[in-house]
């Protein structure tokens, strides 16, 4: 599960807005959607052979739902401000990595907890650390011939 929650999240690209479901979508995908996201608007889908993700806008804010084929929630994505972190992942980061600017943060949350993900740069590297499997931020290896946006 963790796996493909890393994989999606690795995989998260910007999709163009639209308000009517492909025919290649997943029905009880789509079906699930509605009825845990029934005040979402702007909804667009894709899918690849792992699952189905729908991008939508709630509270103003961009996110995208993960769903397997048979309709059950892999996880939420959403970009967040730094601000929003927990105070010791914050201070963590503004500790160990001060000389490194935050070019891209995101929170999943699964039915297994709350997970963060983040991509540091400086002059002379890009890390990306990540919550997921323990306490505290964790290095985490990016795939080899891997697109390094998340």
């Amino acid at each position: 599960m963790k796996k493909i929650i890393l994989s999606i999240a690795i995989g998260l690209a910007v999709f163009s807005t639209a308000f009517a479901k492909p025919d290649s979508i997943n029905d009880r995908a789509v079906a699930a959607f509605q009825k845990d996201f029934h005040k979402a608007s702007d909804v667009s889908w894709a899918s690849t052979s792992n699952y189905v993700m729908a991008t939508f806008k709630m509270d103003n804010e961009t996110q995208f739902a993960y769903y397997d084929f048979q309709g059950n929630l892999i996880g939420v994505v959403h970009h967040i401000l730094t601000s929003s972190l927990p105070a010791d992942l914050s201070k963590d980061i503004k500790k160990r990595y001060s000389n490194y600017w935050v070019s891209e943060l995101f929170q999943i949350t699964t039915d297994e907890g709350v997970y963060y993900y983040i991509r540091l740069k400086n002059a002379d590297e890009t890390i990306a650390l990540t919550t997921e499997g323990g306490n505290g931020w964790q290095r985490f290896a990016l795939p080899r011939n891997t697109k390094t946006d998340f």
